[in-house]
């Protein structure tokens, strides 16, 4: 299943054109604080700024994530060898013949 994610709503107040935020980069940082602020590039959002706060949850949510995925689809391989151990390779097998 594959999900399609949401585009991020935000508001007018939360728009800044790239040439505004070059000239009022430290009100801007102030503003990303609270929330994120979106610059813009001939009417197009083009780069996000967010507080470091927000990024340190938002990166440590991917990592969580990351690491349950993993472990989801090492799980499914076990489970996969459990029910046919045949069709498991040794470690030999694997480094004499790698995948290319």
């Amino acid at each position: 299943m594959v999900r399609t994610m949401a585009k991020p709503t935000f508001n007018v107040d939360q728009l800044t054109t790239s040439s505004d935020a070059a000239k009022k980069f430290g009100d801007l940082r102030k503003k990303a604080k609270e929330l994120p602020q979106y610059i813009t590039d001939n009417g197009t959002v083009d780069s996000v700024l967010i507080g470091y706060e927000l990024f340190e949850q938002i990166y440590d949510r991917l990592t969580r994530l990351e690491e349950e995925e993993e472990r989801r689809i090492l799980l499914q391989r076990i489970e996969r060898i459990d029910r046919n151990p045949a069709a498991a390779k040794s470690w030999k097998e694997i480094r004499r013949n790698p995948i290319t």
